[in-house]
């Protein structure tokens, strides 16, 4: 009786195990345009054209009397029968001990030129952040106290095809995505919303219940739900966990800097008109035109700040408006030259005597 159930235990395991490691793959999707069959794709993408009867089963498809599939269809293919595999994301810049917890639960600090694969997690701290490049050079910075997983990086040279999906399970990044090609994809899931984009810029908070996404360049589609909403330039749109997508809005105008108002240039001090709607100012200030080496970010309800204990240097500040829905304008970005503070000059009051006088009163 007890072999007869390690038999039957063992036959159902046998016949479990495909589709174990089936759940275990990692798959593309992909999208189908007029013209499109099994036989090219499986052609076009894959390491030979005989999978596409893999795919079909796996799709489960069943072509229609013109055998043509119809425009719009989605399927999945195993990455594994893709000609080109994944390919790392290269760090280019880092500010502060940022970290990556590896796939297999292991842990280092970043570094520039740090490669970061599919399944790593990224983690920063108070004042660390990070920009890093992928394949098509499209760049994600994450900004301090996030976390973000890398949930796919693949590149396939032969086609520029390219199918980036992140999760940005809290804090903040921006990102800029080149021109994707028809077949690629550019997702980042956050608890609240998806966000995917064809080339373009646009910053994405979030929190477990709430994400804010501003673009300042091209669209994004932002999906929560069954409901989308596309996002133009120069608006945002702010998703809750569980509730209806609102309309985007428009975003604040960049406010207009003026030259440091200070008459002692040693310390940085400025002000701009009020933007109507604006609740508070976020302000950055970088060494550097990227804003990768931020120095001070903060925010103030006031529209005038004053910065002080610069070293000398060229200082780069970026300053946007913040609405009622917390939502970041656009930028204004200006440069300042802070310079060396004067050293007061001492005033040496040692008598010195003529050597002829010196010589006459000794004669005396």
């Amino acid at each position: 009786m007890v072999l007869r159930h390690i038999l039957s235990l063992l036959l159902f395991l046998a016949a479990s195990l495909p589709g174990l490691l089936a759940a275990e793959e990692e798959y593309w999707e992909y999208t189908f345009r007029p013209g499109d069959s099994i036989w090219k794709i499986a052609e076009k993408y894959t390491t030979s054209v005989d999978n596409w009867v893999e795919i079909q089963e796996l799709n489960k498809i069943r072509q229609g009397p013109d055998r043509r599939i119809p425009p719009g269809t989605r399927i999945i293919i195993p990455v594994s029968m893709l000609k080109q595999q994944p390919v790392p994301a290269v760090v280019i810049a880092v500010s502060g001990d940022a970290t990556v917890v590896r796939a297999n639960g292991d842990s280092e600090v970043i570094i520039s030129g740090t490669k970061l694969y599919s399944g790593d997690k990224v983690i920063t701290g108070d004042e660390q952040n990070l920009r890093m490049q992928f394949a098509d050079n499209s760049e994600l910075q994450v900004l301090p106290n996030s976390r973000v997983v890398l949930d796919k990086l693949s590149h396939h040279e032969s086609t520029g095809m390219i199918d980036t999906r992140i999760r940005l399970n809290s804090g903040s990044v921006n990102t800029w995505v080149e021109q994707l090609k028809p077949d690629s994809h550019y997702e980042i899931k956050t608890p609240a919303a998806v966000t995917a984009v064809r080339g373009t810029a646009y910053r994405l908070s979030s929190t477990s219940l709430v994400t804010r996404t501003e673009v300042t360049e091209g669209n994004v589609g932002v999906s929560a739900g069954k409901a989308e909403k596309i996002v133009s330039h120069g608006f945002g749109i702010v998703a809750e966990k569980d509730k209806p997508l609102p309309e985007p809005v428009k975003l604040l105008s960049a406010p207009e800097l003026g030259e440091n108002l200070s008459d002692d240039k040693t310390l940085l001090k400025l002000s701009w008109k009020p933007l109507e709607g604006a609740v508070s100012y976020r302000y950055q200030l970088a060494m550097d035109g990227g804003f990768n080496e931020v120095i001070v970010d903060s925010s103030t309800e006031n529209n005038l700040l004053e910065i002080q204990d610069l070293a000398p240097g060229r200082y780069h500040l970026l300053v946007r408006g913040v609405d009622r829905y917390q939502l970041q304008g656009l930028d204004a970005v200006a440069e300042y030259e802070i310079q060396q503070a004067l050293v007061p000059v001492e005033q040496d009051y040692t008598w010195t005597v003529p050597l002829s006088v010196g010589v006459f009163i000794l004669l005396m």
